[in-house]
């Protein structure tokens, strides 16, 4: 399987739950512009976010962090930070 970016793997995993930006913006609670910059790679991402799209997705953390190209992927440290963000 071929590695993504953030943006791709969520882009992917709406596209292969037939939802649309709509739908996951309800369920995640995001605004229509965060969505947009996040998933065209534009913007990093909280945790906190990141949790809620897993959720708005029906995904587990683990399973959104297997898609990610390992290079985007942080270390433990850098998550435990505070105010820490991904990408």
């Amino acid at each position: 399987m071929e590695k993504m970016t953030l943006g791709q793997v969520i882009k992917h995993l709406r596209y292969k739950k037939n939802m649309t930006q709509e739908q996951l913006i309800e369920k995640a609670k995001l605004t229509r512009s965060q969505l947009y910059y996040i998933e065209a790679d534009k913007r990093g991402i909280h945790l906190t976010t990141l949790f809620s799209i897993c959720n708005g997705l029906g995904v587990s953390l683990v399973e959104f962090v297997s898609y990610l190209d390992d290079s985007l992927t942080p270390s433990i440290s850098s998550i435990e930070a505070p105010g820490a963000t991904i990408g």
